[in-house]
């Protein structure tokens, strides 16, 4: 059954026009990239390829395309009425949240996966970068696991979970998260810069304001437990009200 559910998931998710949109979104820095390689490349290559891709893949591709795709995994058929027919069944809550997650986290992890080692071969992959980038891709995977869920879980809980998920990625991933060190300690993108900083052979992500390795691990593991339950008790809790 849950494979049935991430079968059908996935066909919804790539048969719309949000998949070609998120896939010219995810071209993005790769063309940013390719013209910078066209221009001569010098200097610093793993630093260059930090620089690069901590804004662009961690800070803007893998939120903004967890959120399209986590929200529309499951927020899309309950918007338009269509879940009922799922709900309705003797389907275990979990398995329909497992389900919806096995059929769009890897759409992200595979998109913005390819995306960012696409854009660190370009910019320094010839020059000693690969395990800077290889370390961006591991963190792009962790991420995807995260946003995922938790943009489920928040289409579940509200109808306008894409507006709400927008506020949350621009104003506390994008600028409150990353002001004050006990702040850092609730952030899904430090998480993920600090799981990249423990790959990176270099060390050159590693910060004073990067999260330890235990905190991120252990913050990261809550983030999806908490997320997943979450989900699964609105899921539960909507099947009732639909039935009042």
């Amino acid at each position: 059954m849950i494979g049935t559910i991430g079968r059908v998931t996935l066909q919804a998710l790539l048969a719309r026009r949000r998949a070609l949109l998120m896939l010219l979104l995810a071209a993005v820095p790769v063309l940013i990239a390719l013209l910078s390689r066209l221009r001569g490349s010098s200097g610093d290559a793993i630093g260059q390829t930090a620089d690069a891709l901590e804004p662009m893949a961690i800070g803007m591709l893998l939120p903004l395309t967890a959120l399209v795709f986590g929200t529309a995994a499951l927020g899309a058929e309950i918007e338009d009425g269509s879940a009922i027919h799922l709900l309705t069944k003797p389907i275990a809550r979990w398995r329909i949240v497992t389900g919806k997650l096995i059929a769009a986290v890897p759409v992200v992890a595979v998109l913005i996966g390819a995306s960012t080692l696409l854009t660190g071969v370009l910019i320094g992959g010839e020059r000693g970068a690969m395990g800077v980038t290889l370390a961006f891709v591991a963190g792009v995977v962790v991420g995807s696991v995260l946003y995922v869920t938790l943009f489920v879980a928040l289409s579940i809980l509200s109808s306008r979970a894409l507006i709400i998920g927008l506020i949350y990625v621009a104003v506390w991933e994008g600028t409150l998260a990353g002001l004050f060190e006990g702040t850092r300690v609730f952030s899904v993108r430090q998480y993920v810069i600090s799981i990249v900083a423990q790959l990176d052979p270099s060390d050159r992500v590693r910060s004073a304001t990067t999260l330890d390795w235990t905190t991120a691990v252990l913050g990261a593991v809550v983030v999806f437990v908490v997320a997943f339950g979450v989900a699964v008790w609105a899921l539960r809790r909507y099947q009732i009200a639909a039935g009042d």
